[in-house]
């Protein structure tokens, strides 16, 4: 079965996104090292933590999903266990 545009929009969004998680906590870890911000790094994680729980959900059962697992075309979700890219219609 192949992935739709909107499976297949959605697999980009979720591949952004990872890449996004990862650069915002470097960027926390940083201005606390260097800067000795406290405020910034907390505030940057948590920012990175209520993006992760509003964008990162099966598109099926909208549950949240972990955001350190790798999301290819054929990614099962682990909770209702259906394809996330697949039957997007």
């Amino acid at each position: 079965m192949k992935i739709s545009e909107k499976g297949q929009a959605l697999l980009a969004k979720y591949k952004k996104f990872q890449k996004l998680d990862i650069f915002l906590l470097a960027l926390a870890a940083l201005s606390f090292v260097f800067l000795h911000n406290i405020y910034l790094m907390i505030a940057l994680v948590v920012f990175t933590f209520v993006l992760e729980a509003k964008v990162y959900v099966c598109p099926h059962c909208k549950k949240k999903l972990d955001c350190r697992r790798r999301v290819q075309e054929d990614t099962c979700c682990p909770h209702c266990k259906k394809y996330m890219f697949k039957d997007l219609d």
